[in-house]
């Protein structure tokens, strides 16, 4: 008797671990969508504001495709709110953002000189990259 109960409660345990990590990988696959739109929005507004036309970065449409999947789910504030809370139980990617920062740095240097990326097949990392050598020069 004692085993069999052992043993469905351990099937509960992997039962709630497995609905957990959907819910976390689910959450988490939104705040990435919501990621990709906002970096997307800020190389836009920074093309725009320089001049340039954003519709020259292929690279943005992971952006509008982005925008597109939220839009059909569809996002709102309390779906997000619980994304936050889903999440930031699990959060281990703390390290992640410095790296990605001095990344993003590094890859800037090489638009210090003016240079351009060839916006038709540029990711958005490099498009990110260029707009932050493009606030270095602008700001000295």
């Amino acid at each position: 008797m004692r085993r069999d109960l052992e043993r469905r409660l351990a099937r509960a345990e992997e039962a709630a671990s497995a609905t957990n990590w959907a819910d976390w990988s689910a959450a988490n696959y939104r705040k990435q969508l919501r990621t990709r739109v906002t970096v997307c929005n800020l190389i836009r507004e920074r093309f725009l504001s320089v001049r340039l036309d954003p519709a020259l970065a292929a690279g943005l449409r992971l952006g509008d495709e982005a925008a597109a999947e939220l839009a059909a789910i569809p996002d709102s504030d309390a779906l997000r709110t619980a994304d936050e809370a889903i999440t930031r139980t699990r959060e281990s990617n703390s390290e992640a953002r410095p790296s990605f920062e001095a990344k993003i740095e590094r890859m800037a240097e090489h638009y210090l000189d003016g240079s351009q990326p060839d916006f038709a097949k540029a990711s958005v990392a490099q498009l990110l990259a260029f707009c932050v050598a493009i606030e270095k020069l602008a700001w000295g």
